[in-house]
């Protein structure tokens, strides 16, 4: 095997081998798996034969998506957001909570400052190549924390000629956005900036129980973000190679509450940034890498406190700062053993920090070993085994996993898989003590396991996937009542989820795209008191279509999203109400590379939609999108 070619499959994680080998002839070389085995679409290098989906960014040219936004289009995904463009925003895999979704950039995990999920606000949408959202239990193979999947954030690849590009938008509320990048020599750098004035209209009943809407217009939710991105690729040899990713975010915004209880003086700053650097190399059949990164966090709040705002500086209203940090250490081998088989194995360490108040400054050790293998089988079958052993504090927990792939025909695939894995609390959940909230350094780490099946049909105009899924979740983390006024989180949770997740994409005559997404969800609390009772926040239908043209002089798109009504309480008393939602827009090439781009968002403009906790979204919003690639 050439070397060139054993560091190519490392670049590519050394995975779905099964599926290539599968259609290799017996006979066949080592060069033709390798090919094959870099093309196949749709799904994760580490996590070959799980339920997967690949947005790619390029595909929303034109438009302006925040990673939120570009994530709610894969099946099983449910986004959370807190109202305008640059508020918090929160993702929810097969129902799994944020917490339990894990969220990678390059291979990186990324968390909140308390350890907790991460905000999708912060991620730079525009410096990312394609986002690969890996649906199950796949603690075995992407790590802890991935009861409802994961999300690999895989930036803009570097290129040894120059190209570069531009976007600039600015719309409705204030909103504008301005990102540009530039590549050369195997090294790119990205810069994306954000504004909102974020004043929206809306409409709220205040009080809850009245029976008549009242206008409003949204104050102090103005957001600003700056975020950067440097990625570098450099060979250093016939056999061996560099990689270094620097990325970095800074924002500040308003915190305007929900629509009951609006808080004018509240504000959130952060900042945050990841550093990596990777060697690679191979020797004949064996590939190896070795990897170190570390990612700081800082978050500081100004002018909240528990229920309500205050004045920021008053002897009442002290600031709240928290610093969060990681870094890590790992090392990879891969070794092919003939055609059909690739043995893997990761071991990695290193620690994670928190520090400010109220939670203190804390401590705790990571460290994991991760063994995987992927075996072709005759008759086309593929087995991908996995197991994995982390330790994260005082806390270990062995996470097994195993999928398969079978293709009876060319275009059709078959898939299975099962997984164990866990969730360790979170720095937050352990140590954050908030006036009415207690902190439990006891907890015990969440539980899940899943079992799924599919099957995928892809040719060169039409792809369908159809997919169902079972999960199990135990000692989940949830709040209570911790006398006499305060509420204490408990390992007390256990639930049930189950599902369907459809997804068709069509290439249609004279540069017509269509897709539709349906994912439906049952979510069944099993704690004791609650049982039978629905999970609050889990829509059990959504629905996503989209029309799209690409031409050398004209595009444009329409797209329809659906969230039905979800419940609200444990009880199933109260819900939010179903969200249908509309947008549009088209373009066209005004002269040389420059395309200018008109798009409109809600166009039904419902200005009574409202998300978690109360939180208003804003109505009909214009857009003006002027880019440019060369």
């Amino acid at each position: 095997m050439p070397p060139s070619r054993a560091a190519r499959r490392l670049s590519l994680l050394f995975a779905v081998l099964a599926a290539a080998s599968a259609r290799a002839q017996s006979d066949g070389g080592t060069d033709e798996t390798i090919e094959v085995r870099g093309e196949k679409p749709g799904g994760s290098p580490q996590a070959p034969g799980a339920a997967a989906a690949t947005v790619e960014v390029a595909r929303f040219s034109g438009e302006v998506r925040s990673a939120a936004e570009l994530l709610s289009t894969s099946p099983g995904a449910t986004v959370h957001e807190t109202g305008a463009p640059g508020q918090s925003a929160s993702l929810s895999l097969r129902g799994a909570n944020a917490e339990e979704s894990l969220i990678l950039l390059d291979g990186i995990p990324l968390q909140g400052p308390g350890g907790g999920s991460i905000d999708l606000s912060t991620i730079p949408a525009a410096l990312l190549d394609r986002m690969v959202v890996s649906r199950g239990v796949l603690g075995a193979q992407l790590g802890a924390g991935a009861l409802g999947g994961a999300v690999e954030l895989l930036p803009r690849r570097p290129t040894a000629r120059p190209a570069g590009g531009a976007q600039a938008s600015f719309g409705s509320f204030g909103t504008a956005q301005v990102e540009g990048d530039f590549a050369a020599g195997g090294a790119l750098l990205g810069v994306q900036l954000d504004r909102t004035a974020g004043d929206f209209d809306y409409a709220a009943r205040v009080p809850p129980e009245s029976p008549n809407w009242y206008g409003f217009t949204r104050q102090n939710s103005d957001a600003q973000r700056a975020s950067a991105l440097f990625h570098l690729e450099e060979g250093l040899g016939a056999d061996t190679g560099l990689d270094l990713l620097l990325q970095a975010t800074a924002g500040d915004r308003g915190l305007p509450g929900p629509a009951t209880s609006t808080t004018l003086r509240s504000r959130a700053s952060d900042e945050g940034g990841v550093a990596g650097a990777r060697l690679r190399g191979s020797a004949g059949t064996v590939a190896w890498a070795v990897r170190a990164w570390g990612r700081a966090d800082r978050v500081e709040l100004r002018g909240l406190q528990l229920t309500t705002d205050c004045t920021d500086g008053a002897p009442d209203c002290p600031r709240s700062e928290q610093h969060s940090a990681t870094a890590r250490a790992e090392g990879e081998i891969a070794a092919s053993l003939g055609d059909r088989q690739l043995l893997r194995m990761i071991v990695s360490g290193g620690e994670e920090w928190i520090a400010g108040g109220p939670t203190g400054p804390h401590r705790r050790t990571l460290g994991s070993i991760a063994l995987s293998d992927d075996v072709a089988l005759p008759q086309s079958i593929g087995l991908h085994p996995a197991l994995r052993v982390d330790r994260v504090g005082s806390d270990t927990a062995v996470s097994p996993g195993i999928t398969a792939t079978v293709h009876p025909i060319g275009p059709l695939e078959f898939r299975a898989g099962w997984g164990l894995a866990f969730r360790p609390a979170s720095f937050a959940e352990l140590y954050l003590d908030e006036g009415g909230v207690a902190p439990n350094p006891d907890l015990s780490p969440e539980r899940a396991w899943s079992a799924d099946a599919g099957a995928v049909w892809r040719s060169a105009r039409l792809t369908l996937a159809a997919d169902v899924f079972w999960s199990r979740y135990q000692e989940l983390i949830l709040y209570q009542l911790y006398p006499p006024f305060r509420i204490k989180p408990y390992n007390t949770g256990a639930a049930r989820i189950a599902g369907l997740e459809l997804q068709i994409v069509s290439t249609l005559p004279f540069g017509f795209t269509a897709e539709a997404v349906y994912t439906f969800l049952d979510a069944v609390n099993l704690r004791t008191g609650l049982e039978g009772h629905h999970l609050v926040y889990r829509p059990p239908h959504q629905l996503f279509g989209r029309l799209a043209r690409r031409g050398d002089r004209l595009e444009g798109y329409a797209a329809l999203a659906f969230r039905s009504a979800m419940p609200r309480d444990a009880f199933d008393s109260a819900h939010l109400p179903a969200q249908p939602r509309l947008d549009a827009g088209a373009g066209v090439r005004a002269a040389g590379p420059l395309w200018i781009d008109v798009e409109v968002k809600n166009l039904l403009d419902d200005r009574t939609q409202q998300d978690l906790f109360e939180y208003p979204l804003p109505g009909l919003s214009l857009a003006v999108i002027a880019r440019a690639r060369l």
